[in-house]
Order: structure tokens, then sequence, then C-alpha cells
């Protein structure tokens, strides 16, 4: 196999605002903590390439993947469907269309989209033999947001909800058996909010270079597994069932440093096994029905706290109020990829912020193969499970967050299993 390792740099050079609706979003950036970064890594049999690449951003509409996949195509040849493009969920990284509608920066929107052409182009022309090795463990890194409360379920720490825990790692060395690349997918939201006003890429950026200290060579990368249920463990005080407030910099310094030498270890260890690379890919969509609230409900929501347009919750129910509650789509549209890295390991990615039990689903659906679950491929909702939209609790009811017209129906499992079962590969 061959393969092309490049990152570069997504910094903005403009004032642009903060993608967290926690932030004061009519304030552009005041400070940059950490530099942010696109990642890629492209593999390559001799027959397909896949390009799997990683944006240190909150969030980001399709616009964004279906220029670069166009791109990819029409300079390398690469299949779409091959081409995987994810968001590390940083709540500290600038305002993107998708999820921050009014807020974002035309001029970074270019930006980001140059620099990712640049960046694939540099893995591409640096296309080098190598070797591909895979494994997991499991952390405990993270822990369920998901906690009840007088018989519902809050946003509050709980060690004893059902969570995802395997921590997956891709290791990529050259003919000199150096590692040159480690893609590391995880579920964790980051969310230790350590300032209001400085660009940063929270602790998967931190991680990302601590492992590349770790590995002269390396260029490491973060993908988020099925992470919209949990948060990082280091951030919960289970004392007073709450989270910690405020959080630093040094404790997202010690979070990532923690999980780098787990990394490191379960690599050095050998914990990793050889990959025949063997690229197939597909992309596919799913309709997932939603249960739409009345016209009213979203008035009431402006009605009460219609005053503050800053909050994204308040700039889609007037969206929703005054221009054309009758033709939102009572349906949301979960763009999915399948890329076969070998004969048995698979990668699954999906777009929004999948929970856990949708990536129970999916993994079922490949009969016992090794799956590596990728979600945040693009900004559509939170993608919840049947057990999930039973409970109730705030990932169900987070439509509005999203501008959509209602919660999901149920069947949802069914859906994610059939389409992943029926899959090209």
């Amino acid at each position: 196999m061959k393969f092309g390792v490049s990152k570069d740099i997504i910094t903005p050079i403009l004032p642009t605002r903060l993608a967290c609706p926690q932030y004061d979003r009519d304030k552009v950036f005041a400070d940059v903590h950490d530099d942010i970064f696109v990642r890629t890594l492209v593999l390559d049999d001799g027959s397909e390439k896949t390009v799997l690449m990683s944006f240190d951003l909150l969030f980001h509409d399709r616009v964004l993947n279906q220029k670069i996949e166009a791109y990819a195509m029409k300079k390398y040849g690469v299949n779409p469907a091959s081409v995987i493009i994810s968001y590390t969920h940083a709540h500290t990284a600038p305002a993107v269309i998708g999820y921050n509608p009014g807020f974002h920066s035309d001029e970074y929107e270019e930006f980001l989209l140059t620099r990712a052409k640049n960046c694939l182009d540099r893995a591409m022309c640096t296309m080098i033999e190598g070797t591909l090795e895979y494994g997991t463990f499991d952390a405990d890194f993270n822990i369920s947001r998901r906690g009840k409360v007088n018989g519902e379920f809050k946003n509050i720490p709980n060690v004893d909800y059902p969570h995802d825990t395997e921590f997956s790692v891709m290791c990529v060395r050259d003919m000199e058996n150096n590692i040159r690349a480690i893609m590391m997918n995880y579920a964790c939201h980051p969310v230790f909010y350590p300032t209001s006003r400085a660009v940063s890429g929270e602790f998967p950026a931190r991680l990302c270079q601590y492992i590349d200290l770790m590995h002269y060579g390396c260029v490491s990368m973060f993908f988020q597994s099925a992470g919209g249920d949990v948060r990082p463990s280091a951030s919960a005080d289970l004392e007073n069932m709450r989270w910690k407030s405020p959080m630093t910099f040094a404790d997202i310094d010690a979070f990532a440093r923690d999980i780098a030498d787990a990394v490191s270890d379960f690599i050095r260890k050998g914990s990793c096994k050889k990959q025949a690379l063997s690229i197939a890919s597909d992309s596919f969509e799913i309709e997932l029905p939603m249960e739409p609230e009345p016209i009213e409900y979203f008035k009431n929501y402006l009605r009460d706290y219609g005053d503050d347009m800053t909050n994204p919750n308040c700039v889609n129910a007037d969206i929703i109020v005054n221009s054309g509650y009758a033709k939102l789509s009572q349906s949301v549209t979960l763009h999915c990829q399948t890329v076969r890295i070998s004969d048995d390991l698979y990668i699954a990615a999906m777009g929004g912020e999948p929970c856990f039990g949708v990536k129970q689903a999916v993994k079922a659906a490949f009969g016992g193969k090794s799956v590596l679950f990728i979600g945040y491929t693009d900004s559509c909702a939170y993608i919840v499970d049947d057990r999930i939209l039973s409970e109730g609790g705030y990932e169900p009811t987070c439509h509005l967050e999203y501008g959509l017209i209602g919660p999901f129906k149920p069947g949802l499992d069914r859906l994610y299993y059939e389409a992943f079962r029926s899959c090209q590969r």
C-alpha cells in the first residue's frame, strides 16, 4: 500500500465569530490560544484510494464536504464515497455554515476550502510505501451526560448509563517502521469551555499535538465517534452530580496528556495488528421521519426567549415561524458512508451527533467485523436511538437547535441496521 499524510492550519486570518452558543456571538474572537488544523490521510491499495480528513471545527453542513469530494474526484479520481470528512466538534472553533445561521463568515468559508484543497494536494504529492495497523482498547475518559432527576433525564453526569468506551487506533508506518500517521477514534464532547473569546481546538487538537511530539514525523488526527451523549469524565463533579465550572486550559492539557499516554502505550505494546489494505466504498442516505411540533410551539419559544437573537434556537424559531413553517421537511436526511479498509475492518460514518445506541445498531449490521465508527460528518441533527427517544431528555427534544420541525419518530434502530446491512461492501 501507499499513503500520504498532511495538515494545514485553519486558524482564522480575519475577524470571525466563535461557534458555540454559550458564547456572545455578536463579538469576534479576541485571542488565539492554540491553532486549529485540517488533517488528511490518504490510503491507496493500488486500485482504489480513500481520503480521511478531520477538521478542528464544531460542525459544518455538507456544502464543504461536497466541494472537497468533487475536487478529489476531478483531480485525483477518488470515488466521493471514499472521502470521509469529519469535524472534531471543538466548541471554541469559528462559526461556520450549517450550525451558525447568520453568524458565519463567507471569507472564512473560502479560506477553509482553499486550505482543505492544499492539505489534500500535499498528501497526494507525498505518497510513499507503508503498512497499516489497527486495534481498539477500552477507555474511561468519557462519562454519560444522561442522568435522571425526579424521573426525567437531564444533562448531568451518570456513571451507570451505557455509553461508548471503545477507543480505536489506526497506525500507518513507513517502510523503515517509523510511525507517520495515527488516526484516533473516540466518543467525547470537547466541552471544557475554558474561554469565551479565544480560538482553540480543545482536547482533540491538544491530543494530536502530544501524539505528534511522541512520534517524530507523525501527523495524527482525531475523529469523533458516538459522542452525542458523552463528555469528558474529567469535567464531572460526581459528588454533587453536576459538571465542573469553570475549567481551564490546564485541565484540557492534563486530560489530553492522559489520553496520549494511553494511546502511545497501546501502540508501543504492539496491540495494533497489521491490515491488508483492500478499499471499497459506498454512500447512501437514510430518511429519519419526525413528529412535527405545531407552529404554536415555535411561537411560544419566541414569546419566551425571542429577545436573544444571538441564541441559535431563537434564530431558528424565527425562521420557522416567519419563513415557511408549512414548507419544512418532516424528515431528516442522514448521509452515511462505508469504507472497507481490509476484509475484517470497515469504517462506518454518518452525519450529525450520533449517540451510543446508534453505533451499536450500525455495528450489528456488519456481522462481527471490526467497525471504526465516525460521526459528525455534517451538522444535520442529534442522532439518537430508540432507547433515548423513549426516555426523553435533552437529546430527543433539541430539534430546535438544528432548525427541525420536531423530534424523531420511533423505529430508528431498525432504519440504521437495515441501511448499513444492505450497503455495498
